[in-house]
């Protein structure tokens, strides 16, 4: 193996184990927000439907607060986390 492949797979496996952890923990505390804000069935739905409801939860905290809250830096953070997992996959397939 070269550097290139084991930078680019220490990037690529950095990035995946991170964004699994930041995105339980982000749903989960999405879970908790749709609880206290909207009840039981917001929190059963944001729990059924996951990615919808993060984005949905993402708008509406930060329309009405701000999007520098820590939930809506942390998932903007998850995001970029899946764009460093892609670029380590570029370093690892990249020929040259």
């Amino acid at each position: 193996m070269s550097i290139r492949e084991y930078v680019g797979g220490g990037i690529m496996g950095f990035a995946w184990i991170a964004a699994s952890i930041l995105g339980l923990v982000i749903h989960v505390w999405t879970i908790v927000i749709a609880f206290l804000l909207s009840g039981l069935f917001a929190a059963i739905l944001t729990l059924v439907f996951p990615i919808l409801s993060e984005i949905y939860w993402f708008f509406k905290i930060g329309s009405n607060v701000g999007y520098g809250t820590t939930y809506c830096v942390s998932i903007m953070a998850y995001i970029m986390l899946f764009g460093l997992a892609f670029l380590g996959a570029m370093i690892v397939s990249s020929k040259n």
